[in-house]
């Protein structure tokens, strides 16, 4: 055993990496298309409160059961938030291999802490035990996660403009995080909970019969926040491990770095404030966070091209080629795939514009409810992979790099592929959405296999690399 292994930091992200392959293969393995194999293997076929429908092999909008559509939620969530914390953690021991003097050991075992609370918690409340005790490790795992996040903002200290990002970043997901504690809050008061419960499965039809329960909104606002500023710390880190471009353009791309910097700062706080304000607002709020999406996506598309330069064959041979190529085309993905169709969605919500009737009518209901859950699944992957090319961009090994490129493609193609069957499907009166859709076993699925292929090797390869 070598150098590499000894490195308390490398332990923290080969820790991160698998909490975050052995969840989401437990995702996976729940997910309808395996309900052979868990029959198999002793595991339930069906869970409480789920939505798909066996005699119709399709998924119903929420169960019609009303205690079991409030347990799926319930599972949903803690999952998600499961999820999110792996991540999180996963983020914090990359940026503690570039910093460890703002990310020390301790830090990284405080936050390892508080995510095993949350993901245990979690998990045995969601799927195995529905008790008190379960729920309270879940909950007490993620006041540590936000403690780790306390203490790292108050040890960084900036050394360069990309840091204030990084901080402005940090302090605003703490407010998202602290509206989120809010939000779990409510259900100390039965009453508040039975409401806010109500509001979550009548959205599932139609997001305005959620509006006026105040804390349905809130929740909307955090997961808004949490999510868009956890994607853009991820995306700043991996430009952290690149770099700004230098050579005989340095003085021009120094300026335009600092520009492009400073516009990062502006959309995140406008994305942050915007989503902080549907809590309070509503709709109206709604509607200023796809233009200040628009605003944070393009000044971290001009970063993407202000990065040391990799050529395409270089990508396969130097291991942050991959990252640079994988950061440039996230971008434009996230451009063509995410902003430019929620443009599209929400010019159409009340008017028949892209879409004929508007998108908020009643015949496009599955179609929103595909759109809503879609546009978060694209963004999470999205965030997964990015920050696999991180951790890859230390590996030199040509393998490694081939199959961070099948995680990466993998993933452009299933995210593409998802818009056609979040939008490509004609309106229609309310009926089971099956899984045998033509745009998600054509095209979505071939991609998804690909995409776990190459996260499941990349995994092995890094794990190899981290312990010889």
């Amino acid at each position: 055993m070598g150098g590499v292994d000894t490195d308390p930091v490398r332990v923290h992200m080969i820790l991160a990496i698998t909490l975050a392959v052995l969840l989401i293969g437990w995702g996976v393995l729940l997910s309808p298309p395996f309900r052979g194999l868990r029959a198999s293997i002793g595991l339930p076929t069906d869970l409480p409160g789920a939505r798909f429908n066996p005699e119709v092999n399709a998924a119903e909008i929420i169960s019609k059961d009303e205690e079991g559509a409030k347990f799926f939620l319930a599972r949903v969530a803690h999952y998600y938030h499961a999820l999110f914390a792996v991540l999180l953690y996963g983020m914090l021991a990359a940026f503690g291999s570039m910093r460890k003097d703002v990310v020390g050991v301790d830090l990284l075992n405080i936050t390892l802490i508080g995510t095993i609370f949350t993901v245990t918690g979690a998990i045995v409340y969601s799927y195995i035990s529905r008790t008190f005790f379960w729920h309270g490790l879940f909950i007490s795992g993620l006041a540590i996660l936000f403690s780790s996040g306390l203490l790292t903002l108050l040890r960084f200290k900036p050394s360069k403009m990309l840091d204030l990002a990084l901080i402005v970043a940090l302090i605003l997901l703490l407010g998202g995080g602290a509206i989120g504690a809010y939000v779990g809050s409510s259900y100390i008061n039965s009453e508040v909970a039975e409401g806010f419960e109500r509001a979550k499965i009548l959205a599932r039809f139609n997001p305005d019969l959620g509006e006026d329960n105040e804390i349905w909104r809130a929740m909307t606002g955090h997961l808004h926040t949490m999510v868009a500023l956890a994607t853009t710390m991820t995306f700043l880190i991996g430009i952290y491990r690149i770099g700004i471009l230098d050579g005989k353009l340095a003085n021009l791309n120094g300026k335009l770095a600092k520009i492009s910097i400073l516009l990062v700062i502006f959309g995140e706080l406008v994305m942050a404030l915007a989503s902080y304000s549907v809590w309070f607002f509503g709709k109206i709020a709604h509607l200023i966070i796809t233009p200040a999406a628009l605003i944070l996506i393009a000044s971290t598309l001009i970063l993407s091209f202000l990065m040391h330069g990799y050529g395409l064959k270089e990508s396969f041979k130097e291991p942050k080629g991959l990252l640079f190529w994988g950061l440039r085309l996230g971008n434009i993905w996230t451009w063509a795939f995410i902003a430019l169709p929620g443009a599209i969605v929400a010019i159409s919500l009340r008017k028949p514009i892209f879409f004929n009737p508007e998108f908020r009518n009643e015949l496009w209901d599955w179609a929103e409810l595909s759109y809503n859950i879609g546009h978060w699944h694209i963004i999470v992957v999205l965030w997964g992979v990015m920050l696999l090319l991180i951790y890859l961009a230390d590996v030199r090994s040509k393998l490694a790099s081939a199959f961070g490129w099948l995680s990466l493609i993998g993933m452009l193609g299933a995210t593409a592929a998802a818009n056609l069957y979040m939008l490509a499907n004609p309106p229609g009166p309310y009926s089971p959405n099956p899984y045998s859709n033509f745009w998600l076993s054509t095209i979505v699925e071939p991609f998804l296999i690909l995409m776990s292929i190459g996260i499941a090797v990349s995994y092995l390869l890094f794990l190899i690399y981290s312990t010889k």
